[in-house]
Parts: C-alpha cells; sequence; structure tokens
C-alpha cells in the first residue's frame, strides 16, 4: 500500500493520440470554386491503406450525395497534432484562376468532345473522372510518368475495355447454350 501512489506517480505516460484524415481538393462546376475539405476518419488502425480509404469515403459519402464537385486529388493522413489546427489549415475554398478553369475544363465543361484530346491526355493524371481512369490505375500511371503509357490507358478505358466485355459476354452466352 505504500508503494502504490509511487508506481502512479512513476507510470509511463499514455501514448499520443493519432488522428486520421482525409483531404480532398475538389471543384464544385456550377460556381467554379476550388474546395479543400479534410474530414476527420475516426479509429483507424495503423496500416491502413488510407488512400484507398480516402477513395471508397469519397465514393460512398461524398460522391454519392449528387452535388455538383469533381475530384481533383485526395490524401490519406494520420498525425498526432491538433486535430482542429489540422483541419482549420486544410479546409478552404476559392474561385477557380483563369488559369485552372483552362486547365480543368474536361470537367467543368462536360461537353463529351474527342476522349484523346491533347487536353484530356495532360489532364488525365490529375483527375480520376476525365476519362474514368479507377484511381489504383490512375497512380500507377503518375509513379511512371510516361505519355506512352498514359495514351494506352485511355485507348484501353474507351476502346479496348468496352471491346472486351462484349467478348466475355459473348462468351459467357456460348457457354450457357451449351
Amino acid at each position: 500500500m505504500f508503494l502504490l501512489p509511487f508506481y502512479i506517480a512513476t507510470s509511463s505516460p499514455a501514448p499520443p493520440t493519432i488522428y486520421t484524415w482525409c483531404t480532398f481538393q475538389m471543384i464544385q462546376v456550377n460556381s467554379k470554386e476550388m474546395i479543400s475539405a479534410a474530414y476527420g476518419m475516426g479509429n483507424v488502425p495503423t496500416g491502413i491503406d488510407l488512400n484507398g480509404l480516402c477513395q471508397a469515403f469519397y465514393t460512398r459519402d461524398i460522391r454519392a450525395e449528387d452535388k455538383p464537385l469533381e475530384l481533383v486529388s485526395s490524401v490519406g493522413a494520420q498525425n498526432t497534432s491538433n486535430p482542429d489546427a489540422f483541419w482549420l489549415a486544410n479546409t478552404w475554398r476559392r474561385k477557380l484562376t483563369p488559369a485552372e478553369i483552362e486547365q480543368y475544363d474536361c470537367l467543368i465543361n462536360k461537353n463529351g468532345g474527342l476522349a484523346l484530346s491533347a487536353k484530356v491526355l495532360d489532364f488525365m493524371p490529375t483527375s480520376p473522372n476525365s476519362i474514368r481512369i479507377p484511381a489504383l490505375m490512375l497512380n500507377a500511371i503518375q509513379s511512371i510518368n510516361s505519355p506512352i503509357i498514359r495514351y494506352a490507358a485511355s485507348v484501353m478505358y474507351t476502346a479496348g475495355l468496352p471491346i472486351m466485355l462484349i467478348a466475355a459476354l459473348v462468351k459467357a452466352w456460348k457457354l450457357a447454350r451449351k
């Protein structure tokens, strides 16, 4: 009983709280604004793919609301800093500059232009919605940084994928008929 207060006073401090965040940069199409928004993800164990978590959160919770928002980038992060300060530093909105309006033209004006135009190919690494490239493939394309791979990816997703889908359906129909 005599040593209990001494033990309590010398115990190690609790580990710092780890905060998990998804930070999105989006364009609000109807008002031509750039929006950065930080969302707290709660208790996320270490070792989780934060970028995958953020992509799933965007698809399930933000995109599903059918707002005129187009995702430009997303980042998952874990830190021990003050959560209020992190949120304030990563949540803002501003009007797009004329250069950004030109850069993000295919998101703002989805006019259905030529899918393989130079504007879409140059824009593809920063926009998963320009020709609907999945996020993991987009990250792989960015890491290689090759215009030939970008062109091949855009051709595959605009022409190759529908052809492969039709071939798979024909094959499944033939197998079902036997």
